[in-house]
């Protein structure tokens, strides 16, 4: 159902409305230097208690507000029922050190309504006609007219065929998806016993879609805002860089210039801010150069097939085909879902990692936070190699907050002059498409490398469709690109914009750029 990703996408909902007031209101009481023993008077800066806004009574609105205060500031998620005060041990997330771990993504169950989790259902629309035209084409007689009334559909023997439903003269049956378990490209999310979503954190690959699609906001992800404020409240010496994504163009307002942009981030307090893009250059002259090498000893060999015939039968080829690895929730599906293909996903860094290590080179006790859409990044930054490099993650609407609280209005603000160091192919990953294309290009440019086979898809969902379709032999793949979020990085759970406004403004900045091709400046 790949529509359950742009119904909510780029509008202000109620949904929006809350997540932001709590990111704001979060980093206004670290702002002021507020006691954590004060953590307990928050939620009534956010909602007022004489009127409810969101749910059926203020009381549920303050559990959830509460339980989302506490991910918000990177602690384990506690609820009523585990019989603690949400404040526990809340002194901990008051510091400049990281105390996020996993899981990143987790389910309030107070704001959970038990939605069904995939049912056809008649709706009120049913006209109780003569035809039963449903019930006709129903291929295992699941649809009955009790006392001669609508339809009704006998969830145990239903199919989900959808003959029925288009079959029926007044669209009166449809099919009713949990919109969270519809947007999971891994299929992590089922119902507990008691008909709650409940995320096996086993499967969960930190996409964070299902944090914006659930309509009533039930699911939610950890920040380290409180730690990097921490960080950027500190002496100025010891305050941390900022790197950000290539998807930031757009993010915060057609007013907002790329310079604008810049200039706010250092003065919110950050030393310095680098495009990630930088990064995407080396990572794509690194996987140019394996595209290249490989592929010329296996065109040597005639074809893939031809060569896994003569080698022998213990011994693989040198690469069936390359997989990209920008994107670490595409990496993990990838190897989970076809481990036979785990050594064809690139063994590279992604380029947050590429160009953290160019600051950290420089400045071996430099912090770093990346700055970008992404939830993954938050996983990926725990993992033992990464996190030498990589010290916090925030997203672009939890940076957001921390404009609004600062009151910085970047439309007012004179743009710095952008440097024009990243490559209009670095600045493009961003997009779906953008890293095959980069890479592609490049390997022609640099490698002669022509009449590339290239298979890419956005959606893990999409993604498993494609690699199911390379092992079948559907599709003849040498370069192979995925993008966990609808549209590519554009699309991803920690941004602000429509994602079509978005992707024309990621391809207005590419163009800026002073050359096409990357060029690393590690190199």
């Amino acid at each position: 159902m790949p529509e359950v990703f742009e119904r909510m996408r780029g509008l202000y909902t109620p949904c929006t409305d809350i997540r932001r007031k709590i990111f704001v209101g979060i980093t206004r009481f670290v702002l002021e230097r507020r006691k954590p023993e004060d953590i307990e008077k928050l939620p009534f800066s956010i909602i007022d208690m004489r009127t409810p806004t969101y749910r059926c009574c203020s009381y549920r609105e303050l559990s959830i507000v509460r339980q989302r205060i506490r991910l918000a500031f990177g602690l384990p998620l506690v609820e009523e029922l585990d019989n603690m005060p949400i404040s526990e041990g809340i002194e901990k997330a008051f510091t400049e050190k990281k105390v996020l771990a996993a899981p990143i993504v987790n389910v309030i169950r107070a704001a959970c309504e038990k939605c069904p989790e995939d049912q056809v259902i008649v709706t009120d629309m049913c006209q109780k006609c003569m035809a039963h035209p449903c019930s006709i084409v129903c291929p295992v007689g699941a649809i009955s007219f009790p006392n001669g009334g609508k339809a009704f559909i006998d969830q145990s023997t239903c199919v989900k065929c959808m003959k029925c439903v288009k079959a029926c003269p007044y669209t009166s049956i449809t099919r009713m998806v949990r919109p969270c378990a519809a947007a999971c490209g891994v299929d992590a999310i089922h119902s507990d016993e008691f008909g709650y979503a409940e995320i096996d954190q086993a499967k969960c690959v930190n996409c964070g879609l299902c944090t914006v699609s659930c309509p009533f906001a039930a699911i939610s992800d950890k920040t380290e805002l409180v730690q990097i404020l921490h960080q950027l409240m500190g002496p100025e010496k010891q305050r941390p860089y900022a790197i950000i994504a290539p998807s930031f163009v757009g993010q915060f307002g057609r007013l907002a210039q790329p310079g604008a942009i810049f200039a706010a981030i250092r003065m919110v307090g950050f030393r310095n801010v680098e495009e990630v893009a930088y990064g995407a250059d080396c990572d794509t002259l690194l996987l140019a150069d394996k595209l290249a090498r490989g592929l010329a000893e296996q065109r040597r060999a005639g074809s893939a097939q031809a060569e896994s015939v003569a080698l022998e039968p213990d011994k693989k080829p040198s690469l069936r085909f390359l997989g990209t690895s920008c994107c670490p929730s595409w990496v993990q599906t990838a190897r989970r879902h076809f481990p036979e293909y785990a050594d064809n996903i690139a063994e590279s860094f992604t380029p947050m990692v590429e160009t953290a290590r160019l600051i950290k080179k420089k400045e071996p006790d430099a912090k770093v936070v990346f700055i970008g859409p992404c939830i993954a990044k938050k996983g990926e930054a725990l993992e033992p190699e990464v996190r030498p490099f990589v010290d916090h993650v925030l997203t672009f609407e939890e940076l957001a907050a921390i404009f609004v609280a600062k009151d910085i209005d970047l439309a007012a603000i004179p743009p710095d002059q952008f440097p024009k160091g990243a490559s209009a192919l670095g600045r493009g990953y961003a997009v779906a498409g953008g890293v095959a294309g980069a890479i592609a290009e490049t390997a022609e440019k640099k490698y002669g490398v022509r009449d590339l086979a290239v298979a890419k898809a956005d959606t893990l969902r999409n993604c498993r469709a494609m690699l199911a379709d390379i092992k079948n032999g559907k599709i003849r793949a040498e370069l192979v690109e995925g993008m966990a979020c609808p549209g590519g990085c554009v699309g991803g759970p920690g941004t602000l914009a429509a994602l079509t406004s978005a992707k024309i403004e990621v391809g207005k900045f590419a163009g800026t750029a002073s050359a096409r091709l990357p060029e690393c400046p590690a190199e």
